[in-house]
């Protein structure tokens, strides 16, 4: 906290009197930061700054200047400076779910509307004094306003103000009715009651006697994802959400709220042989009640089959009308051989874990062994072309020979199979990472996306590609 800015007695003859709304924010357990680590103190002053600043352009706020961790701002409008206060809690919230909890920024605001008076480029007065009285009254996160901010902004300002009842305030003459500004996210979590089109796939068990199988249970479940997020009026929870949730024993009111999901689907899988046992289950986590389940005891064969029968049975017991081209994306079939399928989920389960050289190798090894049993699987290719220029990119082998491997095996997938987004992000992947022509990385990760809007990779590599161009 900082020592409050004060109020000027008697404005000399080359000062300037006006209506303004003022900001005044403060980053919440600076002090005590600076005493225990004083670089990642100010590391996060800086981090605030750079976040701060582009925000207040944007909505023509003049920054007075920085007292310590605090910033004073001037706008004309006080519609402007609400909308200004709530756009950086914003884009604060959502820096923050990156970091760690000691690196996370925590800020209040508060604004006031009222005189100041400029002199020598600095402000004083009345707004100036209340700002920062009422500013330490917000919530983490939070935006605080006076009574004479609400009369103006009141049925303008998109988010609900409550009100915080009068507040006498340090050298302030007179109670002040305050008023906060109900955030979209506070509002969410305390509601808790989700739309089941909100949907979460949790980790299917393995109880197969081999505990290697693993990686088929992992693979039921990544399909499940992938074909439920073929169908727009579902929000499906992202794979590396969700398989937080391997193994861990919660209940699904638990998980329901973490996720903030209003139907999940679980399951297990055993695989013997030839032979395989799928029991799934859809709930509805708001009351907990079962909506569908079913169990398959089916040969290997048919695991397309099941996988399009379980998505959709949920569909349908969620009522969603499915369009031609979402039916036609659910019901798609995988490689004729079902051994190569195997062996391509074994190389998924290791593509998806570190860029250790091991994983890499054995990644490499199982999409093998899947173009070996059928030589025309073009998404086992891609992979394997992928695979290849993480070898080279990771440093695991640097000769130039992963990267010839991987040009010729993604045109080779590409020839076969344009119409699926593996190809297009493997060409993507290569036009990026070995050719450097940006245009055509670009182009290849776009059209994998759209054939594709959730495919995690795509989106990790191009968010990649962007950065490196400087195109934040």
């Amino acid at each position: 906290m900082v020592a409050s800015p004060k109020v000027a007695e008697s404005p000399d003859e080359t000062s300037e009197r006006r209506l303004a709304a003022i900001m005044f924010t403060d980053m919440i357990g600076y002090t005590a930061l600076g005493q225990k680590n004083e670089s990642l103190s100010l590391a996060l002053v800086e981090e605030q700054r750079n976040l701060i600043r582009p925000i207040l352009k944007e909505h023509n706020g003049k920054e007075v200047k920085t007292i310590g961790d605090a910033f004073l701002i001037e706008f004309r409008s006080a519609l402007d400076a609400v909308r200004c206060a709530y756009d950086i809690q914003r884009a604060i919230r959502e820096l923050n779910l990156s970091f760690s909890e000691e690196h996370r920024l925590h800020l209040r605001i508060g604004i006031h509307l009222g005189d100041v008076v400029e002199s020598d480029g600095d402000i004083s007065g009345d707004a100036v004094n209340v700002a920062s009285r009422i500013e330490p009254l917000a919530e983490d996160g939070g935006v605080c306003l006076s009574r004479q901010v609400y009369d103006h902004v009141q049925n303008k300002f998109e988010l609900p103000l409550s009100s915080s009842g009068l507040k006498t305030l340090k050298n302030v003459g007179t109670p002040i009715e305050v008023f906060s500004v109900t955030m979209p996210w506070e509002k969410s979590q305390t509601e808790n009651i989700w739309s089941t089109s909100r949907i979460a796939v949790l980790p299917f068990g393995n109880i197969s006697p081999d505990p290697n199988d693993e990686y088929f249970a992992d693979g039921l479940t990544e399909e499940l994802i992938d074909r439920l997020c073929q169908v727009n009026e579902l929000k499906v929870i992202a794979r590396t959400s969700v398989m937080n949730y391997k193994k861990k024993e919660k209940n699904v009111s638990e998980i329901a709220k973490e996720l903030k999901v209003g139907s999940i689907v679980e399951g297990s899988v055993r695989k013997a042989g030839n032979k395989i046992r799928v029991t799934a289950q859809l709930i509805d986590s708001n009351t907990e009640a079962h909506l569908w389940s079913s169990r398959y005891d089916r040969s290997l064969d048919d695991i397309f089959v099941v996988q399009t029968d379980i998505a959709e049975n949920v569909v349908n017991a969620l009522k969603v009308k499915l369009l031609v081209p979402e039916k036609k994306a659910i019901q798609r079939k995988g490689p004729s051989n079902p051994d190569a399928y195997v062996e391509f989920l074994r190389g998924m389960y290791f593509f998806r874990k570190e860029g250790a050289a091991t994983n890499l190798q054995n990644a490499i090894k199982h999409f093998g062994n899947a173009i070996q049993i059928q030589p025309n699987y073009s998404e086992a290719i891609a992979l394997l072309g992928i695979s290849n220029i993480s070898l080279g990119y990771f440093g695991h082998d640097r000769t130039n020979e992963p990267y010839v491997k991987a040009k010729q095996l993604i045109s080779t997938a590409l020839e076969l199979d344009a119409t699926i987004p593996e190809t297009h992000f493997a060409k993507g992947t290569a036009s990026f990472f070995i050719e450097g022509n940006w245009e055509k990385a670009e182009q290849e990760f776009k059209r994998a996306l759209e054939l594709s809007p959730n495919y995690l990779e795509a989106h990790i590599s191009y968010a990649i590609f962007l950065v490196s161009l400087g195109r934040f």
